[in-house]
C-alpha cells in the first residue's frame, strides 16, 4: 500500500470528510479517500497528491500548483 504514497491521482467523487464521501482514481483503480483537514472538501476532478494510507483509505492534498515566474 505504501507505493502510493507520493503518486497523484484524480477526484472522481467530491471528497468531503465531514460528509464521509470521495473516491479518487489512480493507477487505473478507485480508491477511497480523504483529505488532510478534517472540514475539508476537494472537488470531483481535481489533481490530488497521496499524502498517507490508512487503513483502505487514502488521505491526499490537492497538488500544488509548480510555481515559477515566468518572465
Amino acid at each position: 500500500m505504501d507505493r502510493v504514497v507520493g503518486m497523484e491521482g484524480v477526484v472522481t467523487e467530491e471528497i468531503s470528510n465531514l460528509a464521509g464521501t470521495g473516491k479518487v482514481s489512480l493507477g487505473g483503480n478507485m480508491w477511497t479517500a480523504r483529505t488532510e483537514n478534517e472540514g475539508g472538501t476537494i472537488p470531483v476532478d481535481a489533481v490530488v497528491t497521496v499524502l498517507r494510507v490508512e487503513g483502505v483509505k487514502l488521505i491526499v492534498k490537492v497538488k500544488e500548483k509548480e510555481g515559477g515566474n515566468e518572465t
